[in-house]
């Protein structure tokens, strides 16, 4: 039986400083929000701070993102962000995250490659199991 994957959840408030002239949240700043809240979400779900990144034998590496987007953001508007690793390949890990207004509303969705790194050789390597089961719900006897 497959194993749920952990659903990290963030909430943002959006800032005056992160729209554009129409009252939206300019475009490239879903980039930050969805690194972010997966940066958050490493901290509070598996207790990686940037302090233990930095001590960890791997780096994890955004290697893409894409995102659709839904409806606009605007000011002032609080937003959550839910994000899950829906798959690994190789060195890959798939990310599905979506943002939704407090209504539970999409705003917009994302797909986010994250390459695991080995920090002694600066290359890409396939995820170790330890670290894959660390973004799974433990299995129930």
């Amino acid at each position: 039986m497959a194993r749920a994957p952990i659903v990290y959840k963030t909430t943002h408030r959006v800032k005056f400083s992160e729209l554009d002239p129409y009252n939206h949240v300019n475009t490239g700043v879903y980039v930050s929000y969805y690194a972010d809240h997966r940066m958050e979400g490493l901290r509070e779900y598996v207790g990686w701070d940037l302090e233990t990144l930095g001590k960890l034998p791997f780096m994890v590496w955004v290697r893409r993102m894409e995102i659709d987007f839904l409806r606009p953001a605007r000011g002032d508007q609080e937003i959550v962000i839910t994000s899950f690793v829906r798959e690994f390949r190789g060195s890959n890990a798939l990310i599905e995250c979506s943002m939704a207004d407090s209504g539970g509303n999409p705003v917009s969705r994302c797909l986010m490659t994250v390459a695991y790194v080995d920090k002694e050789t600066s290359r890409a390597s396939d995820w170790p199991a330890d670290v894959m089961s660390l973004f799974f719900e433990k299995e129930t006897s």
